[in-house]
């Protein structure tokens, strides 16, 4: 199976068309890969410039839940920014759509 990891601009909801591809993966099943994607997600948020300098970390993939209105995505993720200095940390949408190789 083939792994597509797409990054949320806002909510995992809207504006389906901006979501960026982030990684691919591939496996025998969602398990198989959950370890890559999860450091995909750690990866990607810590190279964007905005995130210089902290902390990030990731949810395991899970079944897209069912008061999600998009039906692109097979799994989801979230990512999280631990930034240096502020109140709260900062949550960023991921969506995984799963296909036969």
């Amino acid at each position: 199976m083939k792994y597509k990891l797409f990054r949320s601009p806002g909510d995992l909801d809207k504006a389906v068309r901006k979501h960026e591809l982030v990684a691919v993966e591939t496996g025998k099943s969602i398990d198989d890969v959950a370890d890559a994607l999860i450091r995909d997600v750690r990866d990607d948020l810590a190279e964007m410039p905005e995130y210089a300098h902290c902390e990030t970390a990731a949810y395991a993939p899970e079944p897209i839940q069912e008061h999600r209105r998009v039906r692109r995505y097979q799994y989801e993720m979230m990512g999280v920014v631990y930034p240096q200095y502020a109140e709260k940390n900062i949550l960023i949408d991921y969506g995984v759509i799963e296909e036969a190789e």
